[in-house]
């Protein structure tokens, strides 16, 4: 019981400080007095409360604009926007920051975070690729701008990650071409990603389903083609054996072979 009883109480003490707290904020929401808004958005900010301290910030822009705390007031309205996960509108108010102030020392920083929040807001590769290849041109441009950034690495590291998805993406694609029984197409965008990304990991499962694609033309072949088409699949297996003598799918391949 008296555990219970002392749980009670500090319940009780946590809500009436919250109730505190909400009206003090609600109080100041309301107030004219624009320092005191200032000083007690930068203390939620600094204590990673950003929804109030972005409320705050966007009631005190105007207020101050043009004087010496414009630049502060708006480098903490973006960041606040930032650390809510709005990176579309994060990256808008980053990009203008750096042209606004364009002699800041933050100038440098706000523009590679406008370009990073690109990155952010990009889609995973099973979805349409606008935003991504959006974020390369934005990250490619940062690089461009300050080439001497201690950011460029990783505005790099960055670009390669997006160019994964696009890989992905490609692969995707190629993949779903097989999957609906299109096969010359398949055979057609299998190549476009071996020439595009001759490199990549997934080479080997390309190459697996580009030999299957051409083994199914040569087997649902009209007569007069099927020899050429049975020629390109001896030629594709032949080429991946070659390549890839110890891969999964070679028994599989070897039966289709004989099937021929």
């Amino acid at each position: 019981m008296f555990y219970f009883s002392v749980v009670k109480k500090v319940l009780i003490i946590l809500f009436i400080c919250g109730f505190y707290s909400c009206s003090k904020y609600q109080k100041l929401l309301k107030s004219d007095n624009f320092d005191i808004k200032y000083e007690t958005a930068v203390e939620y900010y600094n204590d990673s409360k950003y929804t109030r301290a972005l409320n705050l910030f966007e009631d005190i822009l105007s207020e101050f604009k043009g004087s010496s705390k414009s630049e502060d007031i708006y480098y903490y309205y973006t960041y606040s926007l930032y650390h809510l996960g709005d990176y579309t509108n994060a990256a808008f108010h980053f990009r203008n920051f750096s042209n606004t102030f364009f002699s800041s020392n933050k100038a440098e920083e706000m523009a590679f975070m406008s370009a990073k929040c690109y990155y952010l807001d990009a889609s995973p590769a099973y979805y349409d690729q606008s935003n991504t290849f959006s974020a390369i041109t934005q990250l490619e441009l940062f690089i461009s701008n300050y080439p001497n950034s201690p950011n460029v690495l990783e505005a790099q590291d960055l670009i390669n990650k997006l160019n994964l998805i696009l890989e992905e993406k490609a692969f995707n694609i190629a993949e779903s071409y097989y999957k609906t029984g299109k096969y010359t197409a398949a055979i057609y965008a299998f190549n476009y990603f071996i020439e595009n990304y001759p490199n990549s990991n997934f080479l080997e499962d390309v190459f697996y389903y580009q030999t299957k694609s051409y083994f199914e033309l040569a087997k649902n072949s009209v007569e007069e083609k099927k020899d050429l088409r049975t020629k390109e699949f001896i030629f594709a297996y032949q080429d991946f054996s070659l390549t890839y003598p110890n891969s999964k799918y070679l028994g599989e391949l070897k039966i289709l072979r004989d099937e021929l």
